[in-house]
């Protein structure tokens, strides 16, 4: 299960690393970057509202709404370090964006641990969240290029990978730590993952889809995405 996991891992980081090198050749137009966007954001929110929070709820309600109610504070208080730490940014006239690439970095340490606790839990359910969260590190590379003063493809790839390489610390610490572990705890790990997709899906995938302009075929691409993890789960699960 362990070495599973990890080979699994490195999807996503495959994915980072794509996402950079679509930069360095072209990048892509807004309507089409919002689109793929409302798509990743649809599979992501499919996943925490379809695989996790069914699932935490009937094993173990209260371990679920703790772990519920950790994930607000957390991803909140992580929004608070990250707007903090662009305001220093930008009063020192740092090129880069250290905030928002510290927060992406955070942001990929908790996906690996939330990764980690699915292969623990079932290994179906890792497969789907591994899928979810590939799509997801797609728009890590245009993210990451709009914070970087250089064009230099090492740089435009190199950076989206190493933070990648942070998915798979998590989910070495996740399986490593919750194989085995009692129902109550799992519940509270993946509630509190669940709470991470979501704070993902409304205050970073959206958002930044929306900054690129809104259409009804970007805007129907959301539930396209949220179909297709449904597709998918119910082909696995048969």
């Amino acid at each position: 299960m362990y070495l599973d996991a990890l080979l699994f891992t490195l999807i996503p980081i495959a994915a980072a690393a794509f996402s950079g090198l679509v930069v360095t050749i072209h990048t892509p137009r807004k309507q089409v970057t919002s689109a793929v966007q409302h798509l990743a954001a649809g599979v992501v929110f499919a996943a925490a509202a379809i695989e996790l929070v069914p699932g935490v709820l009937h094993s173990a309600p209260g371990p679920a709404i703790v772990g519920f109610a950790i994930g607000i504070a957390v991803m909140f208080a992580l929004r608070q370090f990250s707007d903090a730490a662009e305001r220093r940014s930008k009063r020192r006239g740092s090129p880069v964006a250290i905030g928002l690439i510290a927060t992406i970095g955070i942001d990929f340490l908790i996906d690996g641990v939330v990764l980690g606790a699915g292969f623990a839990s079932d290994r179906s359910t890792g497969i789907l969240l591994t899928i979810a969260i590939a799509l997801e590190y797609l728009f890590v590379g245009l993210s990451v290029s709009a914070t970087l003063p250089t064009r230099s493809p090492w740089a435009l790839i190199g950076l989206p990978t190493m933070l990648a390489l942070l998915t798979l610390v998590g989910a070495a610490i996740g399986v490593a730590t919750l194989t085995g572990a009692s129902k109550p705890v799992m519940a509270a790990v993946l509630g509190f993952g669940a709470v991470v997709f979501m704070y993902q899906v409304t205050e970073e995938l959206l958002v930044k889809a929306h900054e690129q302009g809104d259409t009804a075929f970007g805007s129907a691409t959301f539930f396209v995405g949220f179909l297709c993890y449904l597709l998918i789960e119910q082909a696995m699960a048969s």
